[in-house]
């Protein structure tokens, strides 16, 4: 219903349509306390005159305009011939009735001449900005220009909840001072990352959108962003530097068994070659192949990669792949696993999976079975105890070890980590041209650094004294509960059983899942 009428003015409307628009409010009628059943109607988007009576014991709400393009005194007028209209018989006035009559009120000076009243320039919302900015960047993901990832956390960031509230202003009107308002809310919320996060990708989306080739369409000023500032992080802890000890730990606990057999597999591949996550989880069983030139060896023929190199072709299935040669005591422990999984598969009659590392079950019911998470990895390595370092510290190490320690020359070291540039910190790499310019893999050059690698790991392996494979397993699972704020072990074990018992009853465990077409349960 509309509130207690009151005699609207011109600015007064002008305020409520511009507080709709940038607040979201929900949708609320305002009566015109200057014309009888003159009502208007605001929305997030809209807003619109209408009149509002009862005719013939019939209530009725005839549409006049738009209220960004109609003035108050044309709304009025046209708003009281409307009524006399109905009033004498002849129906509900046609919307061509109403805008004729609009006119000739105009052309007789009964009202302000027609003009465009706030009306919004034809250019981008930020909402528009924002879907533009999606289809292209999904363009330059398929043209292996940009990472899927990327793509998801820039939407995330600038389609966030705080954000969202400037997606309906025009671009060309949104000021610094408008996204800062947005940043200093997130602060005051102790969202201090979040904010951050929006200054990072609002200095990117807008350079996109005021490029010379979208400016008209966006309405975009480059400079919009250019002094927005993020705000300061408080005293950051100090980086963790983990050590060789820390991997060689990693690797001991991941040869015991402890863990499930792809997942300590996959840690083990991790170390030996200091790859991504990534790349780890979603290797494939076909990208690992003897070295035919080295007795004993393998060689890793990476198909994912975080940095695109190209793309494989019919003549050369392998290009654009991260070659990586595996040493005869790595590639030993590769071949015995692959042995493993075939003789699983074989005995369980079901096809060998094509991932190196396949997932314990599908992510969601009715997905097909894939890789391992790459926050599976990082959970794992978390709860071994006493072990302080992530799945991505390895990589530091590696890099320290071989140029330190070892002898690796830079540019080996940025080979073998599939580095686009050399981001190591202190060191300067100026021979980046065997890595960019030549699709040789160099796999001799890599060969010494992989090797070292593994007998310097192994050595550092070999002084490592783990309890026995009860009690890591006990210390492991405590680890693990205690991250994830587990207090009552006895109540936890209660939620688990009863969880798997309504999923037994419903027919959702993966066992019964596995089970061939018509089999029934067990009594």
């Amino acid at each position: 219903m509309p509130r207690k009428a009151e005699v609207l003015t011109a600015t007064a409307i002008e305020a409520m349509i511009r507080e709709a628009r940038e607040t979201g409010a929900a949708p609320r009628d305002v009566a015109d306390g200057g014309c009888q059943g003159l009502t208007l109607r605001l929305t997030p988007t809209a807003a619109v005159w209408s009149i509002r009576f009862r005719y013939a014991d019939k209530p009725l709400r005839i549409r006049l305009g738009d209220a960004r393009e109609w003035t108050l005194a044309q709304a009025r007028s046209v708003a009281v011939a409307v009524r006399d209209h109905v009033e004498a018989g002849q129906g509900v006035p046609a919307e061509e009735w109403i805008s004729l009559k609009r006119t000739a009120i105009t052309s007789k000076g009964e009202g302000p001449a027609f003009m465009l009243r706030d009306r919004g320039p034809a250019t981008w919302t930020l909402e528009e900005g924002r879907e533009a900015w999606g289809a292209w960047m999904r363009r330059e993901v398929e043209a292996g220009l940009l990472r899927p990832a990327t793509v998801r956390n820039y939407l995330s960031v600038m389609g966030g909840p705080a954000m969202r509230t400037l997606d309906t202003r025009y671009v060309s009107r949104i000021t610094a001072a408008d996204i800062a308002a947005v940043v200093e809310t997130l602060v005051a919320e102790g969202k201090r990352s979040t904010a951050r996060d929006i200054v990072r990708v609002s200095k990117r989306f807008w350079p996109w959108m005021g490029d010379a080739g979208r400016r008209h369409l966006s309405g975009a000023d480059t400079n919009t962003v250019a002094g927005l500032k993020a705000p300061e992080m408080g005293t950051r802890p100090q980086r963790r530097s983990p050590r060789l000890p820390a991997v060689a730990y990693m690797l001991a606990v991941a040869q015991t068994g402890v863990l499930s057999t792809s997942v300590g597999g996959a840690i083990e591949l991790l170390i030996h070659t200091a790859q991504r996550r990534s790349s780890v989880v979603k290797a494939r069983v076909d990208e690992f192949e003897p070295w035919a030139e080295r007795e004993g060896w393998g060689v890793w023929w990476q198909g994912h990669r975080t940095i695109s190199r190209d793309t494989p072709t019919e003549a050369d299935p392998r290009h654009g792949a991260h070659a990586l040669p595996l040493p005869p005591q790595v590639w030993w422990r590769i071949e015995a696993y692959l042995d493993f999984s075939r003789r699983e598969a074989e005995e369980r009659g079901v096809p060998r999976s094509p991932w190196m590392y396949p997932a314990a079950r599908p992510r969601r019911l009715g997905d097909p079975v894939t890789h391992l998470s790459p926050h599976t990895l990082t959970h794992a390595v978390a709860a071994m105890p006493g072990v302080e370092a992530a799945p991505r510290d390895v990589r530091r190490v590696f890099a320290t070890v071989c140029q330190r320690d070892l002898g690796v020359a830079t540019p080996v070291v940025g080979m073998v980590l599939d580095h686009a540039h050399s981001d190591l910190r202190e060191v300067s790499d100026g021979n980046a041209m065997t890595r960019r310019d030549t699709p040789d893999q160099m796999l001799a050059l890599k060969a010494p650094a992989l090797e070292a690698w593994q007998t310097a790991v192994w050595a550092e392996r070999l002084k490592i004294d783990l309890p026995d494979s009860e009690t890591l397993k006990s210390q492991i699972v405590a680890e693990n509960l205690r991250q994830r704020g587990v207090t009552d072990l006895e109540a936890e074990g209660e939620r688990r059983r009863q969880a798997a018992a309504r999923a037994y009853a419903e027919g959702r465990t993966w066992r019964q899942r596995r089970r061939p077409t018509g089999a029934t349960n067990p009594a």
